[in-house]
């Protein structure tokens, strides 16, 4: 007699069923992170789009924005909106040393940022902020808070859900 060597039909469709078990308690844990990275990675945008402005600023000797894609409001913002809080931006400025004088940074979807948060940063010609400010980007997993010091220095803390 000869014993055939395999796995039965029943035996693979248990072994799906529990696959499929395990995948459906594990899909909430993968948006969750999704959210934490999305969250981790905006934060970091931030902090290196700051720290660009303040160079800019110092190499064109002229005024540097940093907005980001969204206010406190969840409204979204255009370059307009943002380089409007400069001196002299819609008279003075060429097109090119408008574009270099604006940043903005996209808030990835499912990221808000806390009321409070200022939500642009001008930087002087010098490269200095005319007082100390703060991001907090809030999501369902946990938050980022970004204070730049008057000097442009950027710190990074990570927080609780907001």
């Amino acid at each position: 007699m000869k014993k055939n060597k395999g796995f039965t039909l029943i035996e693979l469709m248990v072994t799906i069923a529990i696959l499929a078990i395990i995948a459906t308690m594990a899909a909430p844990s993968f948006g969750n992170l999704l959210i934490k990275e999305n969250l981790k990675t905006t934060a970091y945008n931030m902090r290196d789009t700051l720290k660009e402005a303040r160079s800019r600023a110092m190499l064109n000797r002229n005024e540097t924005v940093v907005c980001t894609s969204i206010n406190k409001s969840a409204i979204a913002v255009t370059n307009a909106e943002c380089g409007a809080v400069l001196t002299n931006y819609l008279t003075s400025m060429t097109t090119s040393l408008k574009k270099d004088s604006v940043l903005i940074v996209n808030v990835e979807k499912k990221i808000n940022l806390k009321t409070t948060s200022d939500d642009n940063f001008v930087f002087s010609a010098r490269g200095n902020l005319d007082s100390s400010k703060t991001i907090t980007f809030c999501s369902s997993v946990g938050s980022y808070i970004l204070s730049v010091g008057i000097p442009g220095s950027v710190d990074i803390t990570q927080g609780s859900a907001c």
